[in-house]
């Protein structure tokens, strides 16, 4: 019995590419993803929050208006040798106000810090929705990987028990001594053994595609076994640090955190400056005793406020939002200098992972050859079955390490992106351009 290496390698490796028309895209997964996933969700909801956070401040330059009324009924008892008896009132009043800032540079300053905070927020939940892509792309080729893994495992279990039978036959012949049937029936064991670890693997790629998605998924899109390789566009390293610094949503939203502490300072800083307010009131008294008295008074006018001492709170609230403001500013460089590096080793691993795939698949060609080199020298007894069973590891393990590779250069892609800050759904279009192999 003679065990076809190549065949059982490539028609594995075929079989693990080919994904059914049915078969659900990254892109699709990403839109589950959007509809699911409850880390985006909780960000959504805490940008909806912020966007409150700019009409509440307009509010203050805004007119308020405030109304206030009250009754009450007294009765009062009385005794003595002039008069006695019981006396009542009926009071019923009313209180009717309005203001207006005129001056009041706290208030222009809040709604600068409102406007400001509501861009960084923006810009955070892009960061998130962009995190989101790269998270379901990383559990998306998990699965995949995982799957080949799972199919890799099971044709080298069947190729060993294959080699299995034949050194039995070759024992029961006189021509391998009864080590290389234990040695068989060991690898076999564990060939059994990995198949269940890629079985589990399988498993727990799924459910991490569940806790981002909310569902389960039997079939996904595939790379095919040629995965297309290119470098980025453009090809210097220097375009890409420049874009970043360019394009990050995450720079962009430090920027907007360093316009929320200078607010501060000038909200601070306002006050120690007068305030001017307008402001026009009217109350109204209806009295109802034995003679009923109605009274109204009306007041229109102008109301400055000069703060003079508040034991030192001012000075030292101006100091805080100043260093508050160097940290943004700081925090601000800080993150132009990770971006800038995040964007170089992003573009070098795109530029490393297509060298480690050409490597790869060589490596995988050369394992082929070898192999049936080596099963053709175990035929004419110059090879022993330990040699052969080491070949065997040697190939599947060749097919694991380029499966990977291919999607590993995939995320990176995608990685590179995200980088520079340029990362949505034509990425993902792009990527499922490679992905949608159709079973033939």
């Amino acid at each position: 019995m003679k065990v076809t290496v190549k065949q059982i390698s490539l028609g594995a490796i075929l079989l693990s590419c080919m994904a059914s028309v049915s078969a659900e895209n990254l892109l699709q997964v990403y839109k589950h993803a959007l509809d699911a996933d409850p880390t985006l969700k909780a960000a959504e909801a805490g940008f909806l929050a912020t966007m409150e956070n700019k009409p509440q401040a307009l509010a203050g330059k805004k007119p308020q208006v405030g109304l206030s009324g009250s009754t009450s009924y007294n009765l009062r008892n009385i005794e003595n040798t002039a008069a006695d008896g019981n006396f009542d009132n009926f009071n019923i009043g009313y209180d009717l106000s309005l203001s207006k800032s005129i001056y009041r540079k706290d208030l222009d300053a809040a709604v600068d810090s409102a406007t400001a905070g509501v861009e960084q927020s923006r810009s955070l939940l892009e960061v998130e929705r962009q995190g989101l892509i790269i998270r379901v792309a990383d559990a998306y080729f998990s699965y995949l990987t995982a799957l080949d893994s799972l199919e890799f495992a099971r044709s080298e279990k069947q190729a060993i028990n294959r080699q299995l039978a034949q050194v039995k036959a070759f024992f029961e012949a006189g021509r391998s001594p009864i080590t290389d049937v234990k040695e068989a029936q060991a690898r076999y064991d564990t060939a059994v053994a990995q198949e269940v670890a890629a079985n589990e693997q399988l498993d727990l790629a799924n459910e991490q595609l569940k806790a981002i998605t909310g569902r389960y998924y039997k079939s996904l899109a595939r790379a095919p076994l040629n995965t297309p390789l290119a470098p980025p566009a453009p090809n210097k390293i220097e375009a890409w640090t420049k874009m970043a610094l360019e394009n990050s949503s995450e720079i962009r939203a430090l920027k907007y955190a360093v316009d929320v502490a200078q607010a501060e300072v000038d909200r601070q800083r306002a006050g120690k400056k007068p305030t001017v307010d307008l402001f026009a009131k009217q109350t109204g008294n209806l009295n109802r005793v034995d003679i009923d008295t109605e009274q109204f008074d009306a007041a229109v006018g102008v109301q400055l406020s000069v703060p003079l001492y508040q034991g030192g709170a001012i000075p030292s609230r101006i100091r805080q939002a100043r260093h508050n403001l160097h940290q943004a500013q700081h925090q601000l460089e800080a993150r132009k200098r990770l971006v800038n590096q995040q964007a170089r080793s992003a573009y070098l691993s795109v530029i490393s992972g297509i060298a480690q795939v050409k490597a790869l698949k060589q490596a995988l060609n050369s394992s082929q050859t070898a192999a049936q080199a080596t099963q053709a020298g175990f035929e004419v007894g110059t090879r022993t079955a330990v040699d052969v069973l080491l070949s065997l590891r040697e190939t599947f393990g060749a097919q694991r390490d380029y499966s990977s590779a291919r999607y590993d250069y995939l995320l990176n892609q995608l990685r590179l992106k995200q980088a520079v800050g340029t990362l949505s759904n034509k990425d993902l279009q792009a990527v499922d351009k490679v992905l949608t192999v159709k079973a033939k």
